[in-house]
């Protein structure tokens, strides 16, 4: 899978989706400070599906209908980095089989996804 992280994605976690094979890109290697909707469009344009932490994603894609392969939003509540980790590795087998096409909410005890709003007619 192809992934774009967020700033706010640890790169410990960008590290173990590399270890586990996908292709995922940091968005501060790309350029430091991209808004959300530059974001948006890069993941786009190179078919990556967003991981983030960052509440927002949802406004862009469920109010401003704005487009994108898939959403990982991570709402992990844990005391260290390595705890948030070893959290998501758990869940990663659901969320790597559900992530394209939908908005994945992501919490210590669980996955929901929701399907992304259909792109606009050509």
């Amino acid at each position: 899978m192809k992934l774009l992280a967020n700033a706010h994605i640890s790169r410990a976690i960008g590290k173990f989706l590399a270890s586990a094979g996908h292709d995922c890109v940091h968005a501060d290697l790309i350029a430091p400070g991209l808004s959300d909707e530059q974001l948006m469009r890069i993941a786009l344009d190179e078919c990556r599906v967003v991981l983030t932490a960052d509440k927002d994603f949802g406004e862009l894609v469920f109010r401003r209908l704005l487009h994108v392969p898939g959403v990982i939003l991570l709402r992990l509540r844990a005391p260290s980095e390595t705890d948030r980790l070893q959290i998501f590795q758990l869940h990663w087998p659901t969320i790597e089989r559900v992530a394209l096409g939908h908005f994945v909410v992501v919490t210590n005890r669980r996955v929901r996804r929701s399907p992304l709003p259909s792109s606009p007619s050509a």
